[in-house]
């Protein structure tokens, strides 16, 4: 999930080196979808003007929200106005985000809403059980909907970053789940999730076409996810532009794809026994069961991303190496995937006395 700023929406043409966009005008009369389209401009900054002027020409036809209103209504307001640019899934994870300060400050009037009203409402959710995460988020779309709806900054100061660290498997753990998944009939598809970190979604939107066996390559170009509320599934591009990448695979891995892969006729390359595509939320599912059963903790597929970066790093590759084989920029990879373990921790701590402060010689008597 990620909120869209005005400098998202300007594209650069990698061929000309214009930029252009794309703007939603919301619906006309006839209930018809209107769209703009502006390319040819030569800076990003030109662009950005005159997309801004469009967004003000378009806002000017929707009556403007009043602090009078209540914040649940500039709350809905300002996700419905967005509504045609945004995912589904956004706009539903949105609104059931804004769910959560609901019945605690919803029926607020917004120019009564103070920084501690907010803050204290962060407290009661964390004390319900909200992750400091989740109100994290939270926190970034709610001042961004007071921002763009009624000029107003509230002020909140954020909720604090989690003082622990994701859980992780040990190598160990993940051995023991491999060794006790290879007589499961998806195992091809829990080897490929550990040499390679993929997201359940990705797993689940591999095709066929997709692996490439002279070359031994495996190229992700799709995600399938699941979309509240009704649960549908949906096929989308990766999470981001790096998601789009070409794996090399492991001898091993490459054979055991292949086999899969000539058996029963399907699109996708992993399906449920209905011949349909794995379900994300059922392949997690599926996951913590044989972990219970392996007898290793059931933390969901995503830890092993964090598993296999933190390890290769150790092992000596570079950021960007690991970067773009789990489909990340180098920056994200480094805040969130990454962890020192504790033999890491004594190496260094040796390794840079010797640098700063070698042991000095003892002079001969």
């Amino acid at each position: 999930m990620r909120i869209i700023s005005d400098t998202d929406a300007i594209v650069q043409d990698q061929e000309t080196g214009l930029y252009g966009f794309r703007l939603e005008m919301g619906r006309g009369r006839d209930g018809a979808r209107m769209q703009v389209r502006r390319s040819g401009f030569a800076t990003e900054k030109l662009a950005l003007t005159e997309y801004r002027r469009l967004c003000r020409q378009r806002d000017a036809r929707h009556p403007k929200p009043r602090l009078g209103d209540t914040v649940q209504s500039i709350c809905d307001g300002w996700v419905l106005a967005r509504e045609q640019e945004l995912e589904p899934n956004t706009v539903y994870n949105y609104r059931w985000l804004f769910g959560l300060i609901y019945p605690h400050v919803g029926g607020v009037r917004a120019s009564r809403l103070s920084a501690r009203m907010v803050e204290r409402a962060y407290r009661d959710l964390e004390t319900a059980g909200c992750s400091r995460t989740t109100l994290r988020t939270l926190n970034l779309v709610l001042v961004k909907a007071f921002i763009e709806q009624t000029g107003r900054n509230l002020n909140v100061r954020k909720p604090r970053e989690s003082d622990g660290e994701r859980r992780v498997w040990t190598l160990a753990e993940a051995r023991r789940f491999s060794a006790y998944v290879s007589e499961d009939r998806l195992y091809p598809m829990w080897r490929l999730l550990l040499v390679t970190g993929l997201r359940r979604g990705e797993l689940c939107g591999l095709r066929c076409g997709d692996l490439e066996l002279e070359r031994g390559t495996l190229t992700v170009r799709r995600q399938i996810v699941v979309e509240d509320p009704g649960s549908r599934l949906r096929v989308k591009p990766p999470k981001s532009h790096n998601g789009l990448r070409a794996l090399k695979l492991d001898p091993v891995t490459s054979e055991q794809l292949a086999e899969w892969a000539a058996g029963p006729t399907s699109r996708y390359l992993f399906t449920g026994r209905t011949r349909e595509p794995m379900r994300p939320d059922n392949l997690t599912d599926r996951f913590n069961d044989l972990a219970v059963a392996a007898g290793v903790r059931p933390l969901g597929p995503h830890q092993v991303r964090h598993l296999i970066a933190s390890n290769v790093l150790d092992t000596g590759y570079g950021i960007h190496e690991v970067a773009e084989r789990l489909g990340h920029d180098a920056a994200t990879l480094m805040r969130y995937y990454t962890r020192v373990n504790a033999t890491r921790r004594l190496q260094a701590a040796h390794e840079i006395a010797d640098l700063v402060a070698p042991p000095t010689p003892l002079l001969a008597a």
